[in-house]
């Protein structure tokens, strides 16, 4: 009998783990919603308390109406955008470049690659804002997209140099002999068969420029640039901080990210089978 019980005990033991694990992970999430929905005198209780007991929408129509938020939120739809596409253009050919051509320089570029990935932000704020000073791109969409293609574009070389390098050299081949240049292939060939990689790499350019803050603060004047990340520090004051509207402004930050994890976790997935079987 208790060779019978031992394994539903063990089953029961690791469901509540992974509750326990999952409510942990989901806890501030959680209470950002709730301090969302909170008039500011339930946000200032002692202790402070889990249930709101006058749900508003109070600080929602302060966040969309009274804010700079709207405008904050375009401007990072465009910036991450079009980084994530430029981005994307440029890690395509340099990952082909490197999976299937061997030239002089090569390994010490992609050893280059490593270093700039390893490479935190704040060590080069200074160097790139002293540039775009000089050339005019201060407070520009322009010189925050390249300061945040500069961060991303050596993770996701490297990850699509790994993922080329999966995809056999003789569907090239083939397509080549039926007289399709080498430019004709990749994105004839390589190109569909690495659409979990593209994905990959374009959710996480997107997430990475979506939630930059670094170089939004330094390289940006005016509320005409400025992106999400700045735009909800702004309900922090000297003395107050409204802590319901920053959570209603965080909560509308989150949706997109939570809509791509949703719409790409299965492209995620597909990509890390496929590149088992292919290894």
């Amino acid at each position: 009998m208790k060779r019978e019980h031992r394994p539903l005990g063990r089953s029961i033991l690791s469901y509540l783990f992974l509750i326990g694990l999952m409510l942990f992970g989901l806890f501030p999430a959680i209470w950002m919603f709730i301090t969302s929905i909170k008039p500011m005198n339930e946000n200032f209780t002692i202790p402070p308390r889990i249930t709101v007991q006058q749900p508003t929408l109070t600080n929602y129509h302060k966040v969309l109406f009274e804010s700079g938020i709207p405008r904050a939120f375009l401007n990072s739809i465009v910036v991450t955008c079009s980084a994530t596409l430029i981005t994307l253009v440029i890690a395509i050919l340099a990952g082909y470049g490197f999976s299937r051509f061997k030239f002089r320089g090569s390994k010490k570029l992609s050893s280059g690659l490593l270093y700039g990935q390893m490479m935190p932000g704040v060590v080069i704020i200074m160097p790139i804002y002293m540039t775009f000073s000089k050339i005019g791109i201060i407070d520009s969409f322009f010189g925050l997209i390249i300061a945040n293609v500069a961060l991303t574009i050596p993770m996701s070389v490297i990850m699509l140099t790994s993922f080329f390098k999966t995809v056999p050299r003789e569907l090239e081949e083939a397509a080549k002999i039926d007289g399709t240049t080498t430019i004709g292939a990749l994105f004839r060939i390589i190109l569909p068969v690495s659409s979990p990689g593209l994905i990959a790499v374009s959710v996480y350019a997107f997430l990475h420029i979506w939630e930059e803050f670094l170089f939004a603060l330094n390289l940006t004047n005016s509320d005409t640039v400025r992106t999400l990340p700045i735009g909800i520090t702004h309900f922090s004051g000297e003395f107050v901080v409204d802590w319901g509207a920053m959570m209603g402004a965080s909560v509308l930050v989150s949706v997109p990210v939570l809509i791509i994890f949703l719409l790409c976790s299965k492209y995620f997935v597909q990509g890390l089978s496929d590149g088992s079987v292919k290894g």
